[in-house]
């Protein structure tokens, strides 16, 4: 598939998935990174994978000493992130660009955030190496994507054995990796990246037909020692680091 056929199909898949802005922390990737963001993130920052602009807006209400820039394969996506940061009087530039294939010059940006958008890039790896490209020595970044170290491991099972186009459950989407999270830091240091932390959260055990996945999920554990046993098994996966000062 060409990045055109892809970027034409998650315009029509961003229609029907449009809703309202609400607060974005109800997502468990955005609340996993803003700390880290709100404590870390100067100057200028770059979101990839923007959707429709939810994020963006927010961090630039919550931050407005930041200079963002919010980018999204999906025009019909950008569009929208464009009327939504008019309305909300932020100053945001969204552009519609390929996060394999940024226009964006070296060393440009002190910080950027990426939120479940690595797995859905042809080349994962191409994406990683143009955050490198982007990041200023000694900035930092944080990505979450998903993993599937866990009960969403029969979904795909399912997917394969079936030949059904992957649900991960908010609908299929025009391109899905299958990912668990040490592949994740790989795409990542072989870039360059300096992975400092990661976390997880979102504990799916099981998948059993007409039984609502949340049932058999649990979000966080209270406990220290719980945490660090069911972190490799965590859906939603948060990963923070650095690109390494210039020698």
């Amino acid at each position: 598939m060409s990045e055109n056929d892809l970027a034409a199909r998650y315009d029509s898949w961003h229609g029907p998935h449009f809703d309202p802005a609400r607060d974005p922390l109800r997502f468990a990737w955005y609340k996993s990174v803003y700390p880290h963001i709100r404590d870390h993130a100067r100057g200028r920052l770059l979101e990839i994978g923007c959707g429709r602009g939810e994020f963006a807006v927010w961090l630039a209400q919550q931050m407005p000493a930041l200079r963002i820039t919010a980018v999204d394969l999906s025009q019909a996506a950008i569009g929208v992130a464009k009327e939504r940061a008019t309305k909300a009087n932020a100053d945001i530039d969204c552009r519609q660009q390929d996060a394999q294939a940024l226009t964006f010059a070296d060393e440009t940006f002190d910080y950027i955030a990426s939120c479940e958008c690595l797995e859905h890039v042809p080349r994962p790896q191409g994406m990683a190496s143009e955050i490198f490209r982007v990041l200023k020595p000694g900035g930092q970044f944080c990505l979450t994507t998903e993993n599937y170290l866990n009960g969403m491991l029969i979904a795909w099972l399912h997917s394969w054995v079936t030949g059904r186009p992957f649900d991960s459950g908010s609908g299929v989407q025009p391109h899905e990796n299958f990912f668990v999270f040490w592949r994740v830091r790989r795409y990542l240091e072989a870039a360059g990246l300096v992975v400092d932390a990661t976390e997880s959260c979102h504990l799916q055990w099981l998948l059993l037909p007409r039984v609502d996945p949340g049932r058999l999920c649990t979000e966080h554990f209270s406990s220290t020692w719980a945490r660090r046993l069911a972190k490799p098994f965590g859906r939603h996966y948060s990963f923070f680091g650095h690109k390494p000062a210039a020698l």
